[in-house]
């Protein structure tokens, strides 16, 4: 049953100047270490960046409803694939659809939010 739906977009730019200014303490604010593994500093580092922090407000704004979440317990990862997926630090019995893009100025993200079916071989979201 899906429980919430949340679209979010950022202006890249605006999260380059924040982690500019601030440097790692705001980057450690939003992502967690396992979000920063694969990100490695080049042209798209930016963009991915802001990606994930969109990513990061779509789900917040898709299971508002429910208990509310810091960024940090909200991780966008990708599969093998490339695909984005979404682990949530604390289990509130929710999966997360998830797509984001990127382009040179912008970065937006839609998320689904649907209540876990406890039958279901698709319970991790991904």
């Amino acid at each position: 049953m899906v429980i919430g739906v949340g679209i979010d977009m950022v202006k890249i730019e605006k999260i380059q100047s924040a982690i500019e200014r601030l440097g790692k303490a705001f980057i450690d604010r939003i992502f967690n270490k396992e979000e920063l593994k694969n990100i490695t500093k080049g042209k798209m580092y930016y963009q991915r960046l802001a990606a994930r922090f969109a990513a990061k407000e779509a789900v917040i704004k898709a299971i508002s409803k429910e208990k509310p979440l810091a960024l940090k317990d909200i991780v966008i990862l990708n599969k093998p694939n490339g695909a984005p997926y979404c682990e949530l630090k604390k289990d509130l019995g929710i999966k997360i659809f998830l797509s984001i893009t990127h382009i040179e100025d912008y970065a937006a993200a839609c998320a689904v939010a649907e209540r876990k079916d406890r039958d279901s071989s698709l319970a991790d979201g991904r």
